[in-house]
C-alpha cells in the first residue's frame, strides 16, 4: 500500500533509548547526540505497520506521524 507520511522527532522529548533504531535501522539512525535522524524512505521499502511500531515504540513519546494525504484504513 503506498502511502505518505512524514515523522516527526521531538528531540527535546527524545532520551535516546534506541527502540526506532532496532524497529527499523534503515529509516532512523542515531546522530552525533544520539538522536533519531530520519532517512529518506518511500512507501513501497517501508511497511506502514512498522513504521507504526517504531513511533508507538518510543518510550518517550518523542516521535509522532503526520499524514501528508489521508490516514490509511
Amino acid at each position: 500500500m503506498t502511502y505518505r507520511v512524514r515523522v516527526i522527532v521531538d528531540r527535546d522529548e527524545c532520551f535516546s533509548f534506541g527502540v526506532c533504531v532496532e524497529t527499523l535501522p534503515d529509516v532512523f539512525v542515531h546522530d552525533e547526540d544520539g538522536k533519531p535522524v530520519i532517512q529518506p524512505f518511500d512507501s513501497d521499502g517501508v511497511p506502514l505497520d512498522r513504521l507504526i511500531e517504531a513511533v508507538e515504540g518510543c518510550p518517550r513519546g518523542a516521535l509522532s506521524l503526520v499524514y501528508e494525504d489521508h490516514q490509511p484504513t
